[in-house]
């Protein structure tokens, strides 16, 4: 194979792995490790006899041999996503008052319809530096009385709020592993639906994703996919910035961080994740993805891969 055949095969092997066929221009813009003309890639599609021999298409969607059955699937999970989608942006409504708080991003599968009927709802959140853990401490008490947060066995349809990081520390590269396809994946999917602008800071600090999808880019959000600010309620996050912006929001964040700590200490599970990028507790920083599969759908693509390519 050429390099855009194995580009093409290679994302295709990817999103089959989360039963996810592609259409046309989301292999273009999603095409791992390769940049080309659009036209140059349907010729390809229509015209090689090696990926011919791996992919089919039916009603305008690319996928592995024998896997028609991904259409039904995509249909099925782009209803159960527009739904979640919908909670999404009910709880962005009340979290936007929070006081230095500055973007929500949705992230994992609810961010590009993929999701399954029993999915959460993954938020990616971004606070003023300085006060994160008073920041997070005030989003859960939010969405504890909205009983929308996660809670025991109470997951779908929940938001999980297992990811926060201040403005100061928006580049992510090092949080990969080597090889780590399913965090640029996962990086190129976020959408905000809430956002004050340090969205596309953030894509500046981490242009290195396209050294892996080059068409990597910033989505166009729609407005009933995402919420805008409002005048009373940005009043009130002023109102309250204001008040805490100082030594007393500092004292005030510091004790809410070690509260929050003699919480986690009594995790055992995160303590003996605690040296390694699943789970990350730093002031400028909280990751509490326990179970991360990045290693495990890492291996498993370049398993696929070597089954494939030729």
């Amino acid at each position: 194979m050429d390099s855009l055949e194995k580009s093409v095969l290679r994302t295709i092997i990817y999103y089959d792995i989360f039963d996810y066929p592609l259409t046309v221009m989301e292999l273009w813009q999603w095409l791992w490790k390769y940049k080309c003309k659009l036209s140059k890639l349907v010729f390809c599609l229509k015209n090689s006899e090696n990926l011919q021999k791996y992919i089919e298409t039916k009603n305008g969607f690319y996928f592995l041999k024998g896997r028609k059955d991904l259409l039904d699937i995509r249909k099925t999970r782009r209803d159960y996503s527009v739904q979640k989608w919908k909670i999404a942006l009910r709880a962005a409504k009340f979290l936007r008052a929070v006081p230095f708080l500055k973007t929500i991003i949705l992230c994992n599968s609810v961010a590009y319809f993929n999701a399954k009927k029993n999915s959460d709802v993954d938020f990616f959140i971004i606070v003023k530096d300085g006060y994160l853990w008073l920041t997070r401490f005030l989003i859960i008490v939010f969405l504890h009385f909205l009983r929308m947060r996660i809670h025991g066995d109470k997951i779908n349809n929940r938001i999980c709020l297992s990811f926060y990081i201040s403005d100061d520390n928006l580049d992510l590269k090092k949080l990969t592993y080597k090889n780590d396809i399913h965090f640029c994946y996962w990086l190129l999917h976020f959408i905000p639906i809430f956002d004050n602008g340090t969205y596309k800071h953030l894509l500046n600090k981490n242009k290195w994703l396209k050294d892996y999808i080059p068409r990597a880019k910033a989505w166009d959000i729609v407005d009933n996919w995402k919420i805008e600010d409002n005048i009373f309620i940005k009043f009130y996050q002023i109102f309250w910035e204001k008040i805490l912006d100082n030594s007393l929001g500092k004292i005030l964040n510091l004790f809410l961080k070690k509260l929050q700590l003699f919480k986690m200490n009594k995790n055992k599970f995160l303590k003996s994740k605690e040296n390694n990028t699943n789970v990350v507790i730093e002031d400028n920083i909280l990751k509490f993805h326990e179970e991360d599969n990045r290693k495990y759908t890492r291996d498993l693509f370049y398993n696929k891969i070597s089954k494939y390519d030729e």
